[in-house]
């Protein structure tokens, strides 16, 4: 006679519990980078919370597309997640990849960040106001490290150029670590990077930072001008900077979801995640489900426009349906 558990067995009813085996997340950057340093914060204290081993694979390259590709690639059962951040809104645009955020599961949305502007220590500018005049005046004579076409620091030295009537030569490196080591090498003329990939250089003096990407002060970094309170008509478009969140692929499973979410809800509220976040001076967030599409898309309507508009797009945002944000 077929025992009751053999029936069941052959039947497929039975099925191992989520997780069972190693979960790889995969970072579109180069190790220490902004999103890598994200990663590095949240996914110990993940892998905790799940009571299963979490690893970080680095898989830099095409603005982190070649990561996304290739977990997009795999089947959608949990095991393979990817640390997304806000180049997915605009792949579209860049004509990078035909695939954008909304392919996706966003499992939590946990941070977002500032980005600033940082000059080498011996550079002559020691304000940003005598650095963006100077590049009104000499046009395309200082040169900015960037972490890659279409990123944020891209983005950000963009919209100085288009409001403040600025021309730069933007250098793209791969990713925001090599941006920022190019820049204290006096390689470059400056870099926009985000602020915990050069904080521990500028209390070192190791490089000069001149302003910020925001409206008020940095929490703790007070001494930083805000570029909203030097430039009233900058001051519309801020503050300005990326997104940082867990994703899975869109087809995975409502029970994996679930999994992920509680593990990183209870992550994120961590004591550790905290202190995390204050010593890189992230700003929290804790977005998933509906809110965090509304927020993606939101997000999404208001980066690529702003690329688009200033030139650093090949392709119109409306061609993928992406709206205009409302003023």
């Amino acid at each position: 006679m077929v025992s009751l558990f053999m029936l069941v067995f052959a039947t497929g009813m039975v099925n191992a519990a989520y997780p069972d085996r190693p979960i790889n997340v995969y970072v579109g950057f180069p190790a220490g980078g902004p999103t890598d340093v994200i990663a590095r914060g949240i996914v110990p204290i993940l892998e905790e919370k799940l009571g299963n081993p979490v690893a970080i694979t680095n898989m830099p390259g095409a603005a982190s597309a070649t990561a996304a590709s290739f977990v997009l690639k795999q089947k959608a059962d949990g095991y393979s997640l990817f640390m997304g951040s806000e180049i997915m809104s605009i792949w579209q645009t860049m004509d990078i990849m035909d695939i954008s955020w909304e392919d996706y599961k966003p499992i939590k949305l946990i941070a977002k960040a500032t980005p600033v502007i940082a000059v080498p220590p011996d550079s002559p500018f020691d304000t940003a106001e005598e650095f963006v005049e100077y590049a009104i005046d000499n046009p395309g004579e200082l040169r900015i490290s960037i972490a890659g076409p279409g990123t944020i620091p891209h983005i950000s030295g963009l919209l100085l150029q288009k409001v403040l009537g600025a021309e730069f030569t933007f250098v793209p490196y791969q990713g925001g670590k090599p941006a920022v080591t190019a820049v204290m090498g006096g390689q470059v003329d400056a870099t926009i990077e985000m602020v915990q990939s050069m904080v521990a250089a500028y209390k070192g003096e190791k490089l000069k930072i001149l302003a910020s990407f925001t409206n008020e002060p940095i929490p703790g970094l007070e001494e930083i001008t805000p570029f909203g309170k030097l430039y009233p008509a900058v001051s519309e478009y801020l503050p300005y900077g990326p997104y940082f969140g867990l994703f899975a692929q869109k087809g995975v499973s409502e029970e994996v979801v679930d999994v992920l979410e509680k593990g990183m809800s209870e992550a994120i509220k961590d004591p550790r995640w905290t202190e995390y976040c204050e010593k890189f001076y992230l700003t929290q967030i804790d977005y998933s489900g509906e809110e965090a599409v509304e927020f993606l898309e939101a997000w999404t309507s208001k980066s690529a426009w702003i690329l688009y508009d200033t030139g650093g797009a090949k392709n119109s945002p409306a061609d993928f349906g992406i709206p205009r944000p409302e003023k």
